[in-house]
């Protein structure tokens, strides 16, 4: 399971942002709008690198404290100004961070994690930051994580399927109650749309961006095959965390992960593979 993170993977998110830099130049969007994305890959995979050749003793701590850090990181919309009702954001001057996107993957760290109780407390936390999900209202991560959280839950490989299978029925449960709220938010052609605007460039459009689809899918879908069972169903956690965000773009006003314009899914793309990179070298205890 080496192959979780070759370095080829450092090409997905910047063929991601190159497809959808061409498709969108092409509609008169700036250059510029893709800065956050550029400095997020730069960012996030420095995170990565220093999370993932850290000792087995970082890896500890950090299933303990990032998920705690993480929670706390959404909890934090909520106090901030928001848009039309809407609280998603964290704003670092002219700068929009989707705190979910950014930091939400975290809590998996904590579900996959050696310990009983760092695994408790993770669980905890995702029911806590699902019903945040419903207060922002954020109809799309709510239901990315209910849907990724499903294989850690309910697999038996690191939570009892006792508890693990209710409190998955309570975060797909939450995630339908998030779809009826308002949400007055437009799309914008860059960010939720940007896949049409690929598309719309023709039969090279849909290539390059099914392609940049697959390469972001690419991690989870081979860990998914591991013989390891924990690593293959955080493969699979992977997989529909990010099928997820894509689909609820097609049904709502949900930015395109990694692909669209934003800086918060690129983070947590990088903070999802750092999750899969950690289980894989980190000895079971």
């Amino acid at each position: 399971m080496n192959k979780v993170a070759r370095p080829w993977w450092f090409v997905a998110p910047v063929l991601a942002t190159c497809v959808a830099l061409w498709a969108a130049s092409a509609h008169g969007v700036r250059p510029a709008a893709f800065l956050p994305n550029l400095a997020a890959i730069l960012v996030g995979g420095a995170g990565f690198l220093l999370l993932t050749r850290g000792p087995w003793e970082s890896h500890r701590r950090a299933e303990r404290v990032l998920p705690v850090l993480a929670c706390l990181a959404i909890a934090a919309t909520l106090a901030a100004p928001g848009l039309e009702g809407v609280h998603r954001w964290w704003s670092l001057g002219p700068v929009r961070i989707n705190a979910s996107a950014a930091f939400l993957p975290w809590l998996f760290l904590g579900v996959a994690a050696r310990g009983a109780w760092p695994r408790w407390l993770a669980c905890g936390l995702l029911v806590l930051v699902q019903g945040l999900h419903l207060l922002q209202p954020d109809a799309s991560q709510a239901t990315a994580l209910a849907l990724a959280a499903l294989p850690l839950l309910v697999g038996g490989d690191f939570v009892n399927r006792r508890v693990g299978l209710p409190i998955a029925a309570l975060l797909l449960g939450l995630a339908v109650v998030t779809w009826t709220r308002s949400d007055p938010l437009e799309p914008l052609a860059h960010v939720e749309r940007i896949l049409v605007l690929i598309a719309s460039r023709g039969v090279l459009g849909v290539f390059v961006a099914t392609a940049a689809v697959t390469g972001l899918l690419l991690p989870g879908l081979l860990a998914a095959r591991s013989r390891d069972s924990r690593t293959a169903r955080l493969g699979v956690a992977f997989v529909l965390y990010f099928a997820a965000l894509v689909g609820a773009t097609f049904i709502g006003n949900f930015p395109v992960p990694v692909i669209g314009a934003g800086a918060g899914p690129v983070l947590g793309w990088w903070a999802m593979l750092t999750v899969l990179r950690v289980h894989v070298q980190v000895p079971r205890a």
